[in-house]
């Protein structure tokens, strides 16, 4: 018969944004060792609240899996001499297990080595799980820990009770002097004493009626309900924040709500202000009129402990809530009086880093950067203007109020600035949108002039930060590099840009030297420019290889020269080419192109820039070179176009062609001027491939 496993680490109360990690690595290590116990169980569920960390297993077989397998041991050269065994396969077998006449040879790639059969019975899992319990315990790790007490170890916070069992008996687990038993514990303040768990079965439903919903799924459902039902009460409904969701969910033990409404004259601050009130330090729902989609004054309020008059609640709540939006209408209000354009001079005095200047030089930086990128793409002037204006403002509002109070929204502040400045609204968008995107998925700017401010803001830093030596090394990227490299492909390709690495780079450096700041350079020009470019090519080739296969993505970065538009699309081209049938063929008759030309080049031998028809001889060569001729203007055509799918279609034309030609052809005929010949048809042939990828670079079976 199955038995049933929980497994309970009782504690302070978790950080919210530690416990969806911590539950996954109990998960992951827990499973890790029983695979290697030979224990067969179903997988367990993860439950928690912020004083539990919980793993339910509904079936464990009773015992360990039978081993039965042949394990090597020294050669036979080793193991015996003059036909008896020696102290080797005499070790051998006691560490087996067996006797020595249990051993024999067997033949493997290395010749006979000596051998014995192994049987081990399968042990009761309650022997076993003890200790992987334990070092399940042990082996968490979390982003902050701390030490409490005399003790040693050390956990995300101080450890007050393990719960262990395997159906009705407790397993043996300690941690910080803490033994394992058959107890956990309710709501810290809405129940008392310990619950003693007489089986597994019941572990849920007693938690629930210590006012504990120990399943994040179910407080999620609840916390939803609650919460909806609240702001259905003034005709309203949730604002979408998924986000502060997840955190609630792991705050609380036992939801309840709370609608809370404020004073209407709060809503002439900015949405995004009331919101960041409402959210970063309280952890309050907002509520939006559904049709006209605008804040409402009213928020719910989840909070943990029942109690008997939620109006006392709801008041408590609003004290808390309406000192926060006094505060924030003061400041918006104090802020109000000083326009960006002061702010920018008050920069003067906000250092950027040590060697790159102030925050104000960084601004003029991003401002002139952006100009030449308009220009460079031929925009019209009046998004230009727009768009150097919005880099020149855009860090303005670091030094207001509102942002000292809510860093959270740095740009956004700077928008609404702007536009009540009379900036206009394509300025304010360009100021708010130099952020995005925030991450690998997140909204690119929807305007030119943000984009253009967007990648300012992030070439700038690169090429200086970069500039100054300070490269991410590793794991650490103080500066954030990475996730600025990531943005600039992503605004690149999104706006469909026709802007390559290299050029981009040169314009930051441009601006860069007219700023006398390159003297700071711990690089030459031409160092630094190979440095950075390398950096957003790796980032460019994590992010295809992310979806398609490496080989693929190394064929086609090695010969794009940088191109960041077409660059996806030209690898999903050759990987959908890759799985036609003749693709590797071709690819293999590439290969043989490539190398015949390498070896070549070792040995500076020249090869004719073009083919002479006349010297071409056998049939085989001169029908690859006019299919070669042929195709040749169609694949310019469809790469000017970035009809990438047309030229790698016109390309596998050649594999029937390039395989003739080996099969008949000797390249390295003693003839130097056909030799010479030959190899210039080689290179012509290379070079129709290397304007769509280098296929040489594609695995094959060969």
């Amino acid at each position: 018969m199955t038995k049933q496993l929980i497994f309970e680490i009782g504690c302070e109360e978790i950080p919210a944004r530690f416990m969806t990690a911590t539950l996954e690595q109990i998960k992951t290590t827990f499973l890790g060792r029983c695979k290697d116990a030979r224990i067969t169980l179903s997988a367990p569920r993860m439950l928690g609240t912020p004083r539990r960390l919980t793993m339910i297993v509904d079936t464990v077989q009773p015992l360990q899996a039978d081993l039965e397998e042949e394990r090597t041991g020294p050669p036979e050269k080793a193991a015996y001499r003059d036909g008896q065994p020696t102290k080797a396969a005499e070790g051998f077998a006691r560490g087996q297990g067996v006797s020595v006449d249990d051993l024999y040879l067997v033949d493997t790639p290395k010749g006979k080595y000596l051998a014995a059969k192994v049987f081990e019975k399968g042990l009761p899992v309650e022997k076993l799980l003890p200790e992987i319990l334990q070092d399940t315990l042990e082996k968490l790790n979390f982003p902050k820990s701390m030490r409490w007490a005399a003790n040693r170890e050390q956990f995300a916070r101080p450890v007050r009770w393990i719960l262990a069992m395997l159906d009705q008996d407790v397993l043996p687990v300690s941690y910080t002097n803490v033994t394992s038993g058959n107890v956990t514990y309710g709501h810290r303040f809405a129940s008392s004493g310990p619950i003693e768990l007489d089986h597994i079965d019941n572990y849920e439903t007693l938690l629930k009626e210590a006012h504990v919903t120990v399943d994040p799924s179910i407080r999620r459902e609840q916390i939803l309900s609650m919460a909806n039902a609240e702001a259905a009460k003034i005709g309203g409904e949730l604002l979408d924040d998924p986000e502060l969701l997840d955190e609630v969910v792991h705050l609380i033990e036992e939801p309840h709500a709370v609608l809370v409404t404020y004073n209407e004259e709060y809503l002439e601050l900015p949405d995004e202000v009331l919101i960041s009130s409402m959210r970063s330090h309280q952890r309050y729902f907002a509520v939006i009129d559904p049709q006209t989609r605008k804040l409402t004054n009213a928020c719910v309020v989840i909070y943990n402990t029942p109690v008997r008059d939620p109006d006392v609640v709801r008041a408590g709540n609003l004290r808390v809530l309406r000192a926060r939006l006094d505060d924030a209408k003061f400041f918006w209000d104090q802020d109000s009086s000083t326009t960006l354009e002061q702010r920018v001079e008050q920069l003067q005095s906000v250092i950027w880093l040590k060697k790159l200047g102030t925050m104000q030089q960084r601004s003029i930086r991003m401002s002139a950067l952006t100009a030449k990128l308009g220009e460079r793409l031929e925009l019209d002037n009046t998004h230009i203007d727009a768009a150097s204006r919005a880099a020149y403002l855009s860090k303005a509002d670091l030094v207001s109020h509102v942002v000292y109070e809510f860093p959270d929204l740095q740009g956004v502040i700077g928008r609404e600035y702007a536009i009540k400045d009379g900036e206009g609204e394509e300025v304010g968008m360009a100021i708010h949108e130099q952020y995005l995107p925030k991450g690998g998925d997140d909204a690119l700017p929807s305007t030119d002039a943000g984009a253009l401010v967007a990648l300012s803001e992030r070439l700038d830093a690169l090429m200086g930060i970069f500039g100054i030596g300070l490269i991410p090394k590793g794991n650490a990227d103080p500066y954030a590099l990475r996730r600025a490299a990531i943005g600039v492909l992503r605004i690149i390709q999104g706006q469909a840009y026709d802007l390559g690495i290299t050029e981009i780079l040169e314009m930051a450096w441009q601006v860069y030297d007219e700023h006398n700041l390159t003297e700071a350079f711990t690089a030459d020009h031409d160092t630094l420019i190979a440095l950075v470019e390398d950096f957003l090519l790796t980032r460019q080739k994590h992010m295809l290889a992310a979806d398609f296969p490496g080989d693929v993505v190394d064929a086609v970065l090695s010969v794009s020269e940088g191109d960041i538009l077409s660059a996806r699309d030209r690898v999903a081209a050759l990987a959908e080419l890759r799985q036609e049938a003749d693709f590797e063929p071709l690819a293999i008759g590439f290969k043989r192109v490539v190398n015949i030309l390498r070896k070549q080049a070792d040995e500076q031998e020249d090869i004719p820039a073009t083919v002479n028809s006349e010297l071409l001889t056998e049939t085989q060569e001169k029908e690859l070179f006019v299919r070669a001729s042929n195709i040749s203007q169609p694949i310019e055509d469809a790469v000017k176009t970035r009809n990438w799918t047309g030229a790698c279609q016109a390309l596998i034309t050649l594999k029937k062609p390039i395989d003739d030609f080996f099969d008949h052809v000797m390249v390295m005929d003693e003839n130097e001027a056909l030799k010479q010949n030959r190899l210039a048809l080689l290179d012509m042939i290379r070079n129709l491939f290397v304007q769509v990828a280098d296929i040489s670079k594609i695995q094959t079976g060969n």
